[in-house]
């Protein structure tokens, strides 16, 4: 009996020893691939080799769309394809066309897609400043159809005449942007504002032609030459879109970090950081509910967040430091695809993760 006890217990110690041991490298983030956009060419050819990477995937992303869009918003799909070009900005719109023959797409499939990626992105944003006033902006993108998108993530570097001249994270097939850098100028992130049903926005899109995707509000901002921190601030509160937002941006001053919640049509608030280096806030927390209310304990994402800050402390705020505030539970959760961290001054330390929490 001793011996039987004995040998039992030394295969416990040896399973331990195995578990303990095992690296779960399917759970590391790994880097996100990373391809040009050149600017320069025609804007239905600019994203052809980059979608025939990922052609295929078009069926998975045909049945998730097919998952999230019930069958009367097809016709209404194909409607807004016919005008589309009383809506969205023409350089756009020929970038669709060029990704839905790419992706092998219908065209009212692709209006649907950048649609769709406008207004469904639970998110988790901050931007914060460190002791000297160097803004920071980390980024999660938490979303539906996690395991597709992981597969279909990519750094976007939009180039002219050979110079980066904005840079973005983009899935494939969409031609706006919800997390953007343009160098030595603004960051920017967005975050899905629950205010009525998805597709309240999707009749939104069709019958007011002044409203557009929040996602080519983005891309504008940062494609925008001359445009700084101050100036994005006021675009992203003046314009009219077709979902209410909240719209994350980091500057290269110090206090140049803002938190614009967002209406259709107005700006119900804007929240800054401090503008003195030294006093609070020193960073804004994001998730998707108003700063002022508080979250509900099923979606709570921002009080661990700002527990992780208020710990890490001003004083040791870095790129690393950051990561890691996204990466605690629930900040980083199951519906995470993403983490970007970007800093405007600092072009160069922009980055993106795949995250397989």
């Amino acid at each position: 009996m001793v011996f039987n006890m004995a040998v039992r217990t030394l295969c416990i110690g040896c399973l331990c020893v195995v578990f303990f041991s095992f690296k779960p490298t399917q759970c590391e983030p790994f880097q996100a691939p990373s391809y040009t956009i050149d600017l320069d060419l025609a804007p239905e050819e600019r994203w052809l080799n980059i979608t025939q990477k990922y052609l295929k995937y078009t069926p998975k992303i045909l049945a998730n769309l097919r998952k999230k869009i019930p069958p009367f918003a097809i016709p209404l799909a194909e409607k807004l394809a016919v005008v589309i070009d009383k809506h969205f900005p023409e350089e756009y719109n020929k970038e669709m066309m060029g990704i839905s023959k790419g992706l092998n797409l219908s065209f009212s499939d692709t209006i649907l897609l950048n649609i769709l990626y406008d207004v469904t992105a639970f998110c988790t944003s901050i931007v914060a400043q460190d002791k000297d006033g160097s803004v920071f902006h980390g980024r999660n993108l938490d979303y539906s159809f996690t395991d597709t998108l992981r597969d279909i993530t990519f750094i976007s570097n939009f180039q002219s005449k050979g110079k980066v001249v904005y840079t973005g994270v983009t899935f494939a097939g969409q031609v706006g942007l919800l997390t953007a850098q343009r160098p030595n100028s603004l960051t920017i992130s967005l975050d899905e504002r629950d205010r009525g049903h998805i597709w309240d926005n999707v009749f939104e899109a069709i019958f007011n032609k002044n409203a557009i995707p929040v996602t080519f509000l983005i891309r504008d901002v940062v494609s925008t030459e001359g445009m700084d921190f101050s100036q994005a601030v006021k675009k992203v509160s003046q314009v009219s879109l077709i979902a209410a937002s909240y719209l994350i941006l980091g500057g290269v001053k110090v206090g140049e970090g803002a938190v614009v919640t967002r209406g259709r049509e107005k700006t119900a608030d804007i929240w800054r950081l401090s503008q003195d280096a030294a006093k609070e806030p020193w960073y804004l927390v994001e998730t998707n509910y108003d700063h002022w209310t508080t979250p509900p304990p099923s979606d709570d994402r921002r009080d661990p967040a700002e527990k992780a800050l208020k710990k890490l402390t001003q004083a040791k705020l870095t790129p690393d430091a950051l990561f890691n505030v996204m990466s605690i539970h629930p900040v980083l959760n199951n519906e995470t695809v993403y983490t970007t961290i970007m800093q405007a001054k600092n072009a160069d330390l922009f980055n993106t993760w795949i995250q397989t929490p």
